[in-house]
């Protein structure tokens, strides 16, 4: 039994922590919160948890076989309509499906696997159509590729 003085909401750790509440989700999402537990919908933090902390500098490399098997599994979610082995060669597919349609547990997790960088090189060589026009906004502005407060015309189709 949970005793509700024990955990923290994921708005009271993220005040009692100084950062946004987007942060302690991409930090749950990434388990790097011990001992939070999901409850329906809502997470129960320990009163005592701790972000287990990186090593300042640039991230190291991301574990290929984890980010492999997290593709496998967005791609049956994702890409229910394309065999396995289909969807596997086509792995920007697989992402660009996820930013366009995936809800945000699952955002979190591919941008915790694969790394901003990598989504930014999917998100740049998108193919036209693949991303809706919210998506494009929202991804272009999560990445922080804004400049100048305009957002890149998305990618369009020519038709000869």
């Amino acid at each position: 039994m949970l005793h509700a003085s024990s955990y923290l909401s994921v708005s009271q750790f993220a005040a009692r922590e100084g950062v946004s509440r987007p942060r302690v989700l991409q930090w749950l999402a990434a388990q790097r919160i011990t001992g939070a537990l999901r409850v329906g919908h809502q997470w129960a933090i320990p009163a005592t948890a701790a972000i287990e902390r990186r090593a300042a500098g640039r991230p190291g490399s991301h574990d290929s076989d984890a980010a492999t098997r997290l593709l496998r599994v967005m791609a049956k979610k994702y890409l229910w309509w394309l065999a396995p082995a289909e969807a596997a060669a086509r792995p920007d597919l697989i992402i660009t499906q996820v930013m366009d349609i995936g809800d945000y547990e699952d955002v979190c997790k591919l941008e915790s696997e694969m790394g901003r960088q990598r989504l930014v090189r999917v998100l740049r060589r998108a193919e036209a159509g693949r991303l809706s026009e919210r998506s494009w906004n929202y991804w272009h502005h999560r990445l922080g590729l804004v400049r100048s407060g305009r957002v890149p015309a998305s990618p369009r189709r020519v038709f000869a």
